[in-house]
């Protein structure tokens, strides 16, 4: 059971995508969307505005995010963290997905 303090989306991606087959150059997806938000409970394993580019700063945010397991996989490469209210925290890709079997829940690291 998790204690609901935000919620996920998906970035589910359609519409072209894959390689080109006369250049062999990747092609871009048309379009993308979010799917319905998932319940979830998040914590920040670092956020700091410590980033340094080119004299610019920048970010650094990386979050461990749980959630129930369900009958259907979670396979979404791209998510958007939301909190309660709904505003959003950020977009972030998915490094790691690992079922945490015990508690029937999956840990998300981005």
């Amino acid at each position: 059971m998790i204690i609901q303090n935000g919620t996920i989306q998906a970035k589910v991606k359609f519409g072209g995508g894959g390689i080109d087959s006369s250049t062999g150059f990747p092609v871009k997806h048309k379009e993308a969307a979010y799917e319905a938000p998932i319940p979830c409970q998040y914590s920040a394993n670092q956020n700091n505005q410590l980033g340094l580019v080119n004299g610019e700063h920048f970010t650094i945010a990386h979050y461990s995010i749980l959630i129930e397991q369900s009958a259907q996989p979670f396979t979404a490469e791209e998510i958007r963290l939301c909190d309660m209210r709904g505003r959003i925290i950020g977009e972030y890709s998915v490094m790691s997905i690992e079922p945490l079997d015990a508690v029937c829940e999956l840990r998300i690291t981005v």
